[in-house]
């Protein structure tokens, strides 16, 4: 059975406890895309001009909400610490990230060679987390 199931709809077709959490989070949305990814309802939406994901656990708990930002938009000290990191590569993915702790940090992709890496980096520019993996081969 495959973990993640596609569906493009409106918040009707949520499951009523997801759909509530939504609704009480991000009033007044209603042009959404979800799917299912290990267990949890991910949410798509654009809000306030942005590309927004909430994450929501089957029984409606929130568990966090992530926004697509420029490097432009990024704290000074977090563009510090992206900068060391990414050397020769090229940013590929930018997102402020808010948790179900109150917890805010920046996730980035960078792209070199034959590798992906994603960090972690707090709004302070300290790296919390990095992880490092081989693109597959497109051909």
């Amino acid at each position: 059975m495959c973990s993640t199931m596609a569906a493009f709809s409106q918040i009707d077709d949520l499951p009523r406890a997801v759909a509530r959490t939504f609704e009480k989070k991000f009033p007044g949305v209603t042009e959404i895309k979800w799917y299912v990814e290990k267990g949890d309802y991910k949410i798509k939406f654009t809000l306030n001009g942005k590309k927004t994901v909430a994450e929501i656990d089957p029984d409606g708990t929130w568990e966090k909400t992530s926004t697509h930002i420029t490097f432009e938009e990024l704290p000074a000290p977090v563009k510090t610490t992206v900068n060391e990191q990414k050397k020769s590569g090229t940013l590929d993915e930018i997102k402020s990230v808010v948790d179900d702790e109150g917890s805010s940090y920046y996730r980035i992709d960078i792209i070199d060679s034959n590798y992906k890496t994603k960090l972690w980096i707090d709004p302070k520019g300290k790296l919390q987390k990095s992880e490092k993996k081989e693109l597959k081969d497109a051909s």
